[in-house]
């Protein structure tokens, strides 16, 4: 009986820690600035250089707000951040550019395989002000992550089901 209980709290605890591990963080996806926390800033330029501020947000190791030379590219800006969390892809960059036109504003996403740069053009590499930079997570630690949710589940039902026979007899 006493196994049974345990089998059961421990099925119970470990799907609370597999949930709690597969959800996003907006902590680590969402820089500072975006969330209305106390901003993370960098800098990179020299004295008198022409600066944009652009986002860096999603699987990098440093996210936040870049105040940046107008020089830097993309590739250069995911260096400065530190480059992808074991989690984050390269392949799927996401770039989210304000577009304004005749009073309208549009959003235009450009995808950059960043781990091909042989299909990437150079004018896709350049940021321009405002630019938010995504990196997004890879298909095999999302499929991962989905898993540990299911064998958690698996493991609580199989616990409840032998709980449930135990009280039968």
């Amino acid at each position: 009986m006493n196994k049974i209980r345990c089998a059961f709290i421990t099925g119970i605890m470990l799907l609370g820690m597999r949930v709690a591990n597969a959800q996003i963080n907006p902590s680590t996806f969402l820089s500072p600035s975006t969330q209305g926390a106390t901003s993370t800033n960098f800098y990179f330029a020299r004295p008198n250089d022409l600066t944009i501020l652009v986002d860096v947000v999603g699987f990098v190791q440093r996210p936040g707000r870049y105040e940046i030379a107008s020089s830097i590219d993309l590739v250069n800006l995911m260096s400065l951040a530190g480059g992808p969390t074991p989690d984050g892809d390269l392949s799927t960059v996401t770039i989210i550019r304000i577009m304004e036109k005749d009073a309208s504003t549009t959003r235009k996403k450009i995808q950059i395989d960043l781990e091909d740069l042989s299909t990437v053009k150079q004018e896709e590499l350049r940021l321009a002000p405002g630019d938010l930079v995504l990196v997004n997570k890879t298909n095999w630690s999302s499929f991962r992550d989905n898993f540990g949710v299911i064998g958690s589940i698996a493991t609580l039902g199989l616990a409840i089901t032998q709980y449930i026979l135990v009280q039968q007899r």
